[in-house]
């Protein structure tokens, strides 16, 4: 695994922000923390080396007021838009494959029933379902947060969780 930062030549990680989504390629890794309800979703097209990580916060945009503006903040319209945005960089749409990560219910709120984090992985399977994106592997739910970094040119999703033991998961 590399290390960033204290080396020269070494590029930091792009932080991938809370309703942000970033597509980049090749050896770059991307970055987000802090995942607890919220949705790493990563996308990579393996034969041009591209990819793409939204942190998404909530199910789904389609009826949202500023899921245009904002369309990593919702399941639905960050893989959308992470696919188009790809696509544009010369990704092809059938080779794309996806990986989740997230999605914990830390507090219970039974008027609510499934929590955001449940639901914010039901809004992203479906829709990659919809889109015909295989999903390919996901470390999901849970009551514990999650940072996730994905390096686009070999797909690998590495994920730490914050459960209280020292876990760090590649899928």
């Amino acid at each position: 695994m590399k290390t960033y930062g204290s080396e020269p030549g070494i590029p930091e990680p792009v932080q991938v922000g809370i309703s942000e989504l970033v597509v980049s390629e090749g050896d770059d890794t991307l970055k987000s923390y802090g995942l607890g309800s919220c949705l790493a979703v990563a996308l990579y097209d393996p034969d041009s080396d591209i990819g793409g990580l939204a942190h998404v916060m909530l199910p789904d945009g389609d009826t949202a007021e500023n899921s245009d503006i904002k369309p990593g903040k919702y399941a639905d319209t960050a893989i959308r838009a992470l696919l188009r945005r790809m696509v544009e960089r010369g990704a092809s749409y059938t080779s794309v494959k996806a990986k989740i990560a997230g999605g914990s219910d830390m507090f219970e709120f039974e008027s609510f029933g499934d929590g955001v984090g449940q639901r914010n992985v039901d809004a992203a399977k479906e829709e990659l379902e919809k889109l015909g994106v295989p999903l390919l592997a996901e470390d999901v739910g849970g009551k514990y947060g999650r940072t996730v970094e994905f390096t686009p040119g070999t797909g690998t999703l590495t994920v730490r969780t914050a459960n209280g033991e020292d876990g760090v998961t590649e899928l």
